[in-house]
């Protein structure tokens, strides 16, 4: 062993620890490694991640933010099933990654692939990607709450969370963002009610909730939606579905037919 040098001075020896080295940065962002652990902040300033930074601040600052979040949507899960996100490809080569628009931003998140599955939880910093189109994180093991705040995404068309661990209840703000058209929430632990914001969503075309432990009511105007599974869910609608009214036919009098012009009009005499 060695002697504590917080000893020196009082013993006379050599035989002191050795100083400590220095300690070193982490490195930024290996191919399979990086992300929401690092202490370090990605900057995707490099011209690699992102070409031509300085004309694209809004993708270098998606590139930060999905880096950052990496580690907390891989959870627990073996190095052969991580994401390829690093500061040293092209975020065009990302894994479920799709660029686009003019300036480019990130479009569309699918991590919904049968090759990685995922294990960890749903970043409510997602919602600062406001360029983002289709969030699909169907069919993973991710666990927690659906984060609230996503209502920030005003472009959002799909979201589809099917097929998860998700618990909590449904954010009421979902029914706040007005260009969803696909929710997808089926087959997680959902409990508590539907919100009645959801009846907001005129664009909704396709709902899925079945296969979770929703209480309460189903909001009568969900019934429009053109593609949804509420037959699925065990619970009834909120108010009654009137029946459909039987139209009342009111009998009309039939007119006696004038005679034609030029026409004497010949009446019965009746005497009295």
């Amino acid at each position: 062993g060695c002697i504590p040098r917080t000893l020196q001075g009082r013993l006379t020896t050599d035989s002191f620890c050795p100083r400590p080295s220095p300690s070193r940065p982490p490195s930024g962002g290996g191919g399979g490694g990086g992300g929401g652990g690092s202490t370090q902040r990605p900057t995707c300033t490099n011209g690699t991640v992102v070409s031509n930074p300085s004309a694209n601040a809004d993708l270098v600052r998606d590139c930060v933010l999905l880096l950052t979040n990496k580690e907390t949507l891989e959870g627990s899960i073996s190095t052969s099933m991580r994401l390829n996100w690093s500061e040293n490809s092209s975020i065009g080569t990302w894994e479920g990654v799709t660029i686009g628009g003019a300036p480019q931003r990130v479009v569309r998140l699918e991590l919904n692939s049968s090759d990685k599955t995922l294990a960890g939880s749903i970043p409510s910093t997602l919602s600062q990607l406001t360029g983002l189109q289709t969030l699909d994180l169907s069919n993973n093991e991710f666990s927690g709450r659906i984060p609230v705040g996503l209502r920030a995404l005003a472009s959002l068309q799909v979201l589809d969370f099917s097929n998860n661990r998700l618990s909590g209840s449904l954010p009421t703000d979902l029914g706040s963002i007005a260009s969803l058209q696909t929710l997808h929430l089926a087959n997680n632990s959902l409990t508590g009610s539907i919100p009645t914001t959801l009846v907001d969503l005129s664009n909704l075309t396709s709902l899925s909730l079945a296969g979770n432990r929703l209480s309460g009511c189903i909001p009568n105007a969900l019934a429009r939606v053109a593609q949804n599974d509420l037959s699925d869910i065990e619970l009834s609608f909120c108010d009654p579905v009137p029946p459909t009214a039987t139209p009342t036919v009111t009998p009309t009098a039939t007119a006696t037919p004038l005679a034609p012009v030029g026409q004497d009009l010949f009446l019965p005499l009746v005497r009295k």
